[in-house]
């Protein structure tokens, strides 16, 4: 009976760290427009706004950056444009990811070294993974070699 509570535990656990590290790579695109709504938020609900509209602010203003920033990244700005500003998407990404494994190591009691180069690796590999998710819009109106698309 024990064994089987024990496999289990490991199946759930593995499972529980395979979902958290999805999670982690699918939504990590959101770190910009997310910190942007909360800083309008905390700028809103504290000032005579109050935190019913403030709350609101917040998220018309999540939701515009990320409209905003897609519909810019799909257009037919020069390739370039596109890839600075899929760029402004990653780096909060990056930022945030670092964060995240800087915090598992830390809980796993890793040392100071160990947690700072497996931030530095986790922050690049979920920047990119970012990135990589914008690819596809940014791919969407230009050819292979990164022209424009006619017709």
């Amino acid at each position: 009976m024990e064994l089987v509570v024990m496999l289990l535990g490991l199946i759930l656990s593995a499972t529980g760290i395979v979902l958290f590290a999805w999670a982690m790579f699918r939504l990590a695109v959101f770190a910009l427009p997310v910190g942007l709504g909360a800083a309008a938020f905390l700028w809103a609900g504290g000032g005579e706004l109050g935190p019913l509209l403030g709350l609101l602010l917040g998220l018309v203003v999540g939701v515009a950056v990320l409209l905003i920033g897609r519909m810019l990244i799909a257009s037919r700005l020069p390739v370039p444009l596109r890839g600075a500003i899929a760029l402004l998407f990653a780096v909060p990404a990056g930022i945030a990811g670092g964060s995240v494994v800087s915090s598992l190591m830390q809980l796993g009691g890793a040392g100071p070294t160990a947690t700072g180069i497996a931030a530095a690796v986790g922050a690049i590999i979920i920047a990119g993974a970012a990135m990589m998710s914008l690819l596809p819009a940014m791919t969407a109106c230009t050819g292979s070699n990164g022209s424009p698309l006619h017709g």
